[in-house]
């Protein structure tokens, strides 16, 4: 019995020392005080302000169980980080829900049919966009976003839920791979990179920096585009 716990012991202290988050959760690292940070920079009559809570957050993070959990805390510190660094630029500290100038984004599709009179505007943190991403996001979280895209702009949770889709399956493997902030910059806005929009780069870069001292990790290599 000795032995077995001795080595549960060190099994335990390796975790720790590796920088393990087995035991850490989405919810515990982005606190109450780093999320209000943000949402309170956003102007009074924000809609946004009243919209995004760390609670529907939290829920949505509940169904994408590899977000923020990247198999040790620097990298999965980073991805959370980086994804309300884009958040926060997308949203304008999450002020907006839904795109300024919203236009219908419909490409032709069998598998996505836009219903009539329906716009894929950006809608939600990452201002999710275009009918061939409300199609499968809708399928993929269980509901149907085609039919009803403004889901995206109305319920928080569905909102929250969009914008972790559109991550896991555009820039989740990027961020975690160790392939640098820049590399996320060109999976949410590429046409930013290469001196499309200087401005928006280095506030993208900004916001993920000061992320990454709030939750005392290194920002890495490779950070603009």
């Amino acid at each position: 019995m000795v032995g077995i716990k001795l080595v549960m012991i060190v099994g335990i202290l390796a975790g720790i020392f590796s920088g393990s988050v087995v035991c850490q959760s989405v919810g515990s690292m982005v606190t109450p005080a780093f999320f209000n940070r943000i949402l309170n920079q956003a102007g009074s009559g924000c809609k946004g302000k009243t919209f995004y809570k760390r609670s529907a957050f939290v829920k949505a993070a509940d169904s994408f169980p590899k977000f923020g959990h990247a198999g040790s805390a620097t990298k999965s510190k980073r991805e959370i980080a980086a994804f309300f660094a884009h958040v926060t630029r997308e949203t304008g500290h999450f002020c907006y829900i839904r795109e300024i100038q919203g236009g219908t984004y419909c490409q032709p599709s069998r598998q996505n049919p836009c219903a009539p009179g329906k716009k894929y505007y950006g809608r939600g943190p990452l201002q999710i966009t275009w009918n061939y991403n409300y199609g499968p996001c809708g399928r993929d979280i269980g509901v149907n976003l085609l039919r009803n895209p403004d889901l995206a702009a109305a319920d928080a949770v569905i909102s929250f839920k969009t914008a972790l889709w559109f991550w896991m399956e555009n820039v989740h493997s990027v961020i975690t791979s160790d392939r640098g902030f820049g590399r996320t910059i060109r999976r949410i806005n590429g046409g930013e990179c290469d001196g499309g929009n200087p401005r928006a780069v280095r506030e993208r870069v900004k916001y993920y920096k000061q992320y990454c001292t709030q939750l005392r990790v290194t920002p890495g290599p490779n950070l603009s585009c």
